[in-house]
């Protein structure tokens, strides 16, 4: 890979990372303010935020992607950069994120869905109404049926 090549790839890793970042910044900054509003406006803007975290997540699995397929994963001398350890720090976090998330999304009172279509919420709904394997399935062919 040419030197040219190889920088201009770098400057593409740069914008979906700051890109990513500043989207993780806008949905926790926005996930703390939920508690706040009433119940109709909490449930909108709750799919609006899940459905934003499951974007991120999405884009941080292209960008690591990415990365690794153009050899770009671990420049030489990163771990004498503060700014690379500081990023390695961070990345358990997003993980950890999307986890937190759909288990908050699967125990609370009202339905969750992410991209409009994701239903976060069935996961606990089909544990504790059918304890039984294979029941995840059946929110996917439906995921407008409401919680009794």
């Amino acid at each position: 890979m040419s030197a040219s090549n190889k920088k201009s790839k770098y400057a593409v890793a740069k914008f979906m990372h700051w890109a990513v970042g500043v989207i993780i910044l806008f949905n926790l900054l926005s996930g703390w303010r939920l508690g706040t509003f009433e119940l109709d406006v909490k449930q909108v803007l709750l799919m609006v935020h899940s459905g934003v975290g499951t974007v991120i997540f999405l884009g941080m699995l292209y960008r690591w992607w990415w990365r690794k397929s153009n050899n770009l994963y671990a420049p030489r001398g990163w771990c004498r950069r503060p700014s690379m350890q500081l990023q390695w720090v961070f990345y358990p976090l997003v993980p950890m994120q999307v986890v937190i998330g759909v288990t908050l999304a699967a125990f609370i009172d009202y339905e969750a869905l992410g991209l409009g279509f994701i239903p976060y919420w069935s996961v606990a709904h089909d544990l504790r109404r059918r304890p039984r394997a294979g029941t995840g399935a059946r929110a996917w062919k439906n995921p407008v049926r409401r919680r009794g």
